[in-house]
C-alpha cells in the first residue's frame, strides 16, 4: 500500500509527491488508510485544506500529515464509521463549535458541511477537480473556491494562504468571479474579495 504513495506517477501535484516524501512511513501509512477508507465509504467527500493547498501551490508551506475532508452529511459518515468500530471524537474550532470529526486513526479531519457556511461547502460539494493522489481519483476543492475559503475563514494562516493562491497566477478570473457572484449573499466580506480580482 505504502509504495504506490512514493511513486511520483501515481500523482498529478510534483509537489504534493514531493511533500509526501518527506513525511514518516507511519505518517504515510496514516494518509493512505484515510484517503483508501474515505474513496471506499464515502466517495463523495472533497478533500480541502492543506494537502489540497500543497496540491496546487508549489510555494506552499509544509505539508502537514493530517488531512481534511468536507462531507455533505456527518451523521452517515459517523454512523459508518460507529458499524466499523471506527473511533472518532469531535472536531472543533478555536471557539469550542463543533465543525465535524477527527479519526485519528486516519489521522483525518471529515467538516461537516452544514455548519461554518453551508452555503460555500454546497459549492465547494458540487464543483470540484479531480486529482491523483498516490494513484487514487480523489474529488478537491478547486483552487478559486479554496482562494475564497481561505479567505473567508479569515485566521491569519489562511489569508496568506488565500493571497498566495490569489497572487499564484493558477486562478482562472472568469471562475473566481463566478463564484463570488454566487456567495455574494453569503460571504461575511464580499466586497474585499471582490477587489482582490484585479490581483488574479
Amino acid at each position: 500500500m505504502i509504495g504506490n504513495y512514493t511513486l511520483r506517477e501515481n500523482y498529478s501535484s510534483p509537489n504534493l509527491f514531493e511533500k509526501v516524501n518527506i513525511l514518516t512511513e507511519e505518517e504515510i501509512k496514516k494518509l493512505a488508510k484515510g484517503i483508501e477508507w474515505t474513496l471506499k465509504y464515502y466517495p463523495s467527500a472533497v478533500l480541502v485544506g492543506g494537502t489540497a493547498l500543497v496540491h496546487y501551490l508549489p510555494s506552499s508551506r509544509d505539508l502537514t500529515p493530517d488531512i481534511d475532508f468536507l462531507v455533505d452529511n456527518i451523521s452517515i459518515l459517523k454512523n459508518i464509521a460507529d458499524n466499523q468500530d471506527i473511533l472518532y471524537r469531535p472536531l472543533r474550532d478555536s471557539y469550542n463549535n463543533v465543525m465535524g470529526i477527527t479519526v485519528d486513526e486516519f489521522n483525518t479531519d471529515y467538516l461537516d458541511g452544514n455548519v461554518n457556511n453551508p452555503a460555500v461547502n454546497k459549492l465547494i460539494l458540487s464543483i470540484y477537480n479531480l486529482a491523483t493522489i498516490g494513484g487514487f481519483t480523489v474529488r478537491i476543492i478547486n483552487p478559486e473556491l479554496l482562494a475564497i475559503m481561505k479567505l473567508e475563514l479569515g485566521r491569519e494562516k489562511d489569508i496568506n494562504d488565500g493571497f498566495a493562491l490569489i497572487q499564484s497566477g493558477i486562478l482562472n478570473k472568469e471562475n473566481y468571479l463566478k463564484y463570488l457572484n454566487m456567495l455574494k449573499n453569503n460571504l461575511q466580506d464580499y466586497e474585499s474579495l471582490l477587489s482582490y480580482t484585479e490581483m488574479v
